[in-house]
């Protein structure tokens, strides 16, 4: 089982690229080259996700929830929630 769980892991980090041409940079590199770029991706959104729930929750800072969504909306990482509720 984990033989298979491997080679579909394998597969769809070798086919994402031609799917989504987001990755199409990633065509021609090896997987685990893209698997690390996905990888900061993923932590990169975690840590600003997880940075303006707790940013909204505790301090309630204006300023600072504005600011933190103005970078997670330019950078491409803000959510369909953080984006309805975006004002710049």
């Amino acid at each position: 089982m984990l033989i298979n769980l491997i080679n579909i892991s394998y597969s769809s980090m070798k086919l994402l690229p031609y799917v989504d041409d987001k990755f199409a940079g990633y065509r021609n590199k090896s997987v685990q080259d893209f698997r690390f770029a996905l990888s900061e991706g993923i932590r990169s959104q975690v840590f600003f996700a997880t940075f303006v729930e707790k940013v909204e929750n505790q301090i309630k800072s204006i300023s600072v929830i504005n600011a933190s969504k103005l970078f997670l909306h330019r950078s491409g990482y803000a959510s369909s929630k953080f984006k309805n509720n975006f004002h710049e």
